[in-house]
């Protein structure tokens, strides 16, 4: 992808000897008046004209630390649209969405609305970072990419075939973490999906959460392998991460139900698992979430109901899932395995 564009640099823009040439008006009330009369024009010439649409603007930072990421940066989006020359908006929705991790959002708008801007010189430094960060991403996302392409190529998916293809591709995958341009968070997460070693991929995915928390569902798959090794207390530090970033992040919201059903925290736990399938109940493992907890709290009429959506949309509960609600498996025996 190409992110590099020509970024005039404009420094600070005026000359002393120039100003001290002014007479009448003494030099820092001039300065003043001068400041005020550019941000002025530059305010009219460059921010959104409508009081919603700038309140949107304004208020953007705040909601996403309130939670709000996915809602205050598609609303932001949609202000940049109306308002394409708008640099504020433009620059401001590039922090924000390199900050949360939504480099696909960060990449289009850097194409499609930066490119070409006149840029100040700490602006520019920070834009080339960001370039930079999205050029490791997708050098990473397609070689990621390609190796799965040849995957689709086999035929024969038997366990043998299996076992050498995940072989290969931890090969592979071992290869790219010798080359620097590559984003290492990003293959870290990989290896962590290519092990059946719940401790090993717990180590995994905290490499790749140090590299960079905000890549994909890190923390709620790292707060899954916690608890699956019986640290629950980091599980709940990882989620609650995840919830503060996105307070409907369906992953989350559902790994937060689980550890209050193990904490013996029912009704909390039904709330949670509710809140995931309202926000997303095709998320992964959102629905038998969520079936557990109508379970373990007596609601039975809601929990048929659910059954009989589970199995018309999937055939069958999961083996282990009927186990538990015919009470063949205890809660810990069913959630501490990962």
């Amino acid at each position: 992808m190409d992110y590099q564009g020509n970024y005039p640099s404009l420094g600070p823009g005026f000359e002393p000897n120039t100003l001290k040439a002014k007479k009448g008006i003494p030099l820092p009330i001039f300065l003043l008046l001068l400041a005020s009369l550019i941000l002025a024009g530059f305010s009219m010439a460059r921010f959104p004209k409508s009081l919603s649409e700038y309140r949107i603007f304004e208020q953007a930072e705040a909601r996403t630390k309130n939670g709000e990421t996915i809602e205050a940066l598609q609303e932001l989006f949609e202000v940049l649209e109306e308002h394409p020359n708008s640099l504020p908006v433009i620059l401001e929705l590039m922090d924000l969405s390199m900050g949360a991790g939504y480099y696909d959002q960060a990449a289009y708008v850097f194409n499609e609305y930066l490119v070409g801007q006149s840029l100040t010189d700490s602006q520019y430094a920070r834009m080339m970072r960001y370039s930079r960060r999205l050029d490791s991403y997708y050098a990473t996302y397609d070689a990621i990419d390609a190796l799965f392409a040849q995957l689709e190529m086999e035929e024969d998916y038997g366990e043998e075939t299996s076992d050498r293809l995940t072989q290969q591709l931890k090969e592979e995958l071992s290869r790219l973490h010798r080359d620097s341009s590559q984003d290492q968070a990003f293959l870290y997460y990989y290896d962590a999906m290519l092990t059946e070693n719940l401790e090993e991929q717990r180590d995994l995915l905290k490499k790749s959460y140090e590299a960079d928390p905000e890549l994909f569902d890190t923390r709620v798959l790292l707060a899954n392998a916690e608890r699956g090794l019986g640290n629950l207390a980091d599980a709940h530090a990882y989620l609650e991460e995840a919830v503060s970033k996105e307070s409907q992040d369906a992953g989350a919201l559902r790994g937060l139900a689980v550890l209050a059903m193990l904490e013996e925290e029912e009704a909390k736990a039904l709330a949670m698992a509710q809140a995931a399938y309202e926000v997303n109940p095709d998320g992964l493992y959102v629905r038998d979430t969520y079936l557990v907890a109508l379970h373990v709290n007596g609601h039975r009429d809601e929990e048929n109901a659910l059954i009989e959506e589970i199995e018309e949309l999937e055939g069958a509960l999961e083996e282990d899932t009927r186990q538990l609600l015919d009470g063949e498996l205890t809660l810990q025996e069913y959630y501490m395995g990962g």
